[in-house]
């Protein structure tokens, strides 16, 4: 996918070795079902997983690994973290490619989905407030940076 393809109206994210920001939008998709969750791996860049909810249409470039889970005993955003464990652990990077036989070769452990809810829904009330210290800390930023522009001015 180049720059030149990139729509700048487009409402679907493209998403590219970097799967936590698209790269660009489109308004068109590369799947027609979007029914179920998705969890993206970057391929060539530095190791990077990231979960994509239900209905959410996304354009994945060819940097971009898709994964979706096809059975009610595997939560995909569970899966999308053991995944980043995993990948750590094979030391995922920009030299050492998570191609799809590489990713495919991974063996990752999977409570059963009671437990792996229960983890979910911790590991998601810790985003939460981990979303809320990053907003407070971009508040006291944009302070100080007023606080010193004023002060020059």
């Amino acid at each position: 996918m180049l720059n030149k393809e990139l729509v700048a109206s487009g409402i679907v994210p493209v998403f590219s070795a970097n799967v936590t920001e698209p790269f660009g939008y489109l308004n068109q998709t590369l799947f027609d079902d979007f029914s179920i969750p998705s969890v993206l791996w970057g391929i060539d860049g530095d190791w990077m997983v990231s979960y994509v909810e239900a209905e959410k249409p996304f354009y994945p470039t060819d940097h971009c690994g898709v994964l979706r889970v096809m059975s009610d005993s595997v939560n995909p955003r569970y899966l999308a973290h053991a995944l980043e464990v995993a990948g750590q652990q094979a030391k995922f990077s920009r030299s050492y490619r998570a191609s799809t036989d590489r990713i495919a070769g991974l063996t990752i452990q999977v409570p059963n989905i009671s437990a792996q809810n229960q983890i979910i829904e911790q590991v998601k009330e810790l985003e939460t407030k981990i979303n809320q210290a990053l907003k407070h800390l971009n508040q006291i930023a944009n302070q100080r940076s007023k606080i010193i522009s004023d002060f020059l001015t």
